[in-house]
């Protein structure tokens, strides 16, 4: 053989497929315990990058097994292959502007839910959501500087959130909405049948979680 394919026949291999006696999580509470411990890592800048040697990409060529699907804002300070410091072969992700749903990415969930490896779903907010910000500036209707005409695609986000948004004078607005907002979509996650089906069966489970940016940490959010 010769050729680029031939030199990474048989790397060295330098980096574990995993952490060292670790196996991929089997249950979804290990999953659970599997991303928070690893973000914890990453919060104290210790951080390993895992699974990103030429052994593991070889490796994956024929087939990836996620154990987890994130769905998160487009953020870019919040990616989640990163913050919770997993490799190549771990996480199906998805992101949109304030995690919010179509059918496509609806379409993408339901496609990891049916993966038997996949034992978690993590709807993914953070701190400072522009796209909460910007559904509570158009719910308000109140800035001059609201664009006019409002674009139609951003007035389809706006709409998704906009029911997650509590009154003028809610004390700690904001987090309040971007709190229900993630909420409110694992609850319509849940309503999927072939996720349902898993959850009911205890291999499949569906939380909620945001992630700080001032302090690096993620942590669930109760339903």
């Amino acid at each position: 053989m010769t050729g680029a394919a031939s030199s990474l026949a048989a790397p060295p291999r330098t980096v574990p497929l995993r952490d060292p006696g670790v196996a991929p999580p089997g249950t979804p509470h290990a999953a659970e315990t599997e991303l928070f411990l690893r973000n914890a890592r990453w919060m104290n800048q210790g951080q390993v990058h895992p699974r990103e040697d030429a052994w593991t990409r070889n490796l994956l060529v024929g087939a990836q097994h996620p154990w987890a699907m994130i769905v998160s804002c487009i953020d870019s300070r919040v990616p989640p292959e990163l913050i919770f410091d997993q490799g190549l072969g771990d996480l199906f992700v998805a992101r949109t502007a304030g995690q919010v749903l179509d059918g496509a990415v609806l379409g993408s969930i339901i496609y990891a839910a049916l993966e038997p490896t996949v034992k978690l779903i993590v709807v993914l907010g953070h701190q400072n959501c522009g796209a909460v910000k910007e559904a509570i500036r158009k719910k308000d209707n109140t800035d001059p500087t609201l664009p006019n005409p409002y674009p139609p695609r951003l007035t389809y986000l706006t709409e998704a959130i906009k029911d997650a948004i509590p009154s003028v004078g809610t004390p700690d607005r904001q987090n309040v909405s971007i709190n229900e907002n993630v909420r409110r979509i694992r609850t319509q996650l849940l309503g999927e049948s072939e996720i349902a089906t898993r959850v009911t069966a205890g291999t499949l489970d569906v939380i909620g979680a945001r992630y700080e940016l001032d302090t690096w940490i993620a942590h669930k959010i109760a339903p």
